[in-house]
């Protein structure tokens, strides 16, 4: 097995980041509609700032149930502008959005009918989960509207163009933020609704934005582009290439924000729960945005693998696998710097609860700890996908989450009575472990025979 650092080709950098920056850019774009929602429900009090943070964790459960379809669209769209076929992107494109309608109006239903359970199962405050009911009720309403916006926004990312959404996302954020401050606080002779004001404002955006994205997937004027000769109507065969690679990285993706929730629970109950649930709120944004950096690595990784897989270049795509974990990886280590410096300013900025600060401080510290190696799992896990294996992030995910992390926290938490830091000391460790094991996958380079 060649050494990995033969595999590295720093003269791609300028690429990887001419790609990486807009994505990254445009992940920030909804953290900033996150950071500034949690800043306006903060006026409103610790329960509203709570009533956001632990809804957005049970939407992100739910959501990820929509990687089934994302992911298998990726590799898949990646793979046929490798290869040249403007037309199999369309069809891909198409039979994406079409599955994505048809499981957005299914999880909508669900989530309506179950979110009384769900904060009943997280033992969530009862005058949180008074908040939590009808903003949660909105979002998933409105759910069709962000799937087809993400599919979108995949097949973008897929053929290569990281700028237009961007740009669209853009827009349609500054949008989202001022309807929500409408919403939120009763102006312009809007309805004061308060904190689900804000999932109000959020549809206002989302219905620009797969607007935005349907003109230009038309228009012609991009590498990706809906062509007439394809067709919106479900075709099995297609429908069953996109699941097969799909929904491995589904079950991941439920697995991972499932044992997200059952930390969140462990959360609610620590000592001084409310105080917990809002350092974990707050925190969690922190998190958000230094997570989806990552997340943003793991986008150009499966790109730029997938493109070249298309080309019947394996030995490329490893070049390109690799040397975007290098890079990723150490991004990551330097933005994790202005995390432990500015720790307390950072909570400070959404409260004044010295509790709530105290508890939040160590969660801080412990992301920036443990997100270089996350970035290592998410970036080598996108080559993995780009290839069109998706079942080792899968088999990663259940062990160090599930088997590690949830016991791991358990234990320090309550029988050894750390309570809320030894939760964000296993945060750290589970976090080690499936860096490890993914980035040692990818080295192996058996994704590079696998066919899709």
């Amino acid at each position: 097995m060649t050494h990995p650092i033969s595999k590295i080709d720093f003269s791609l950098t300028p690429r990887i980041f001419k790609l990486a920056i807009p994505v990254i850019a445009t992940a920030q774009m909804d953290n900033v509609v996150g950071i500034a929602t949690l800043y306006m429900v903060g006026k409103l009090g610790p329960s509203a700032i709570s009533t956001v943070g632990i809804s957005w964790q049970i939407i992100v459960v739910i959501m990820v149930t929509m990687m089934a379809i994302t992911t298998g669209t990726f590799a898949l769209v990646a793979q046929a502008i490798g290869a040249g076929s403007a037309r199999d992107a369309s069809a891909i494109t198409k039979q994406a959005i079409t599955l994505m309608s048809i499981l957005s109006v299914g999880i909508s239903l669900f989530g309506i009918v179950a979110t009384p359970t769900m904060l009943t199962f997280l033992s969530v405050p009862p005058d949180v989960a008074d908040l939590a009911k009808p903003y949660l009720e909105v979002f998933f309403a409105s759910l069709i509207l962000i799937a087809l916006t993400y599919t979108q926004m995949t097949c973008f990312y897929a053929a290569g163009n990281t700028r237009t959404p961007l740009y669209i996302i853009l827009i349609t954020n500054v949008i989202t933020i001022i309807a929500s401050y409408g919403f939120i606080f009763g102006v312009w002779g809007l309805p004061t609704l308060g904190v689900v004001g804000s999932a109000y404002g959020m549809i206002v955006g989302r219905v620009l934005s797969v607007a935005f994205f349907f003109w230009a997937l038309y228009s012609g004027r991009f590498a990706i582009t809906l062509l007439p000769d394809t067709s919106y109507r479900l075709n099995r065969d297609l429908a069953g290439r996109i699941l097969k690679i799909g929904i491995p990285a589904g079950l991941q993706g439920l697995f991972r924000n499932g044992s997200g929730l059952i930390f969140l629970k462990f959360v609610a109950l620590t000592t001084a729960s409310t105080a917990a649930l809002a350092a974990f709120s707050i925190g969690n944004q922190v998190e958000r945005v230094v997570r989806r950096t990552s997340l943003s690595f793991g986008t150009v990784a499966t790109t730029l693998v997938g493109q070249s897989i298309g080309a019947k270049d394996p030995d490329e795509a490893e070049r390109r696998g690799w040397t975007t974990l290098v890079i990723s990886i150490l991004s990551l280590a330097l933005m994790g710097l202005p995390v432990i410096f500015f720790a307390y300013p950072t909570m400070a900025l959404f409260t004044d609860a010295s509790d709530v600060i105290a508890i939040g401080v160590l969660y801080l510290y412990a992301i920036a700890l443990s997100e270089p190696f996350m970035c290592a799992a998410t970036t080598a896990g996108g080559g993995l996908q780009g290839a069109g294996d998706t079942v080792p992030a899968l088999v990663y995910t259940l062990v160090s989450q599930w088997l590690i992390r949830l016991p791991a926290a358990y234990i320090l938490a309550f029988p050894l009575g750390y309570d809320t830091t030894g939760l964000w000391i296993a945060l750290v460790i589970f976090s080690a472990l499936q860096g490890i094991l993914t980035a040692r996958k990818f080295l192996k380079g058996e994704w590079k025979t696998r066919r899709i």
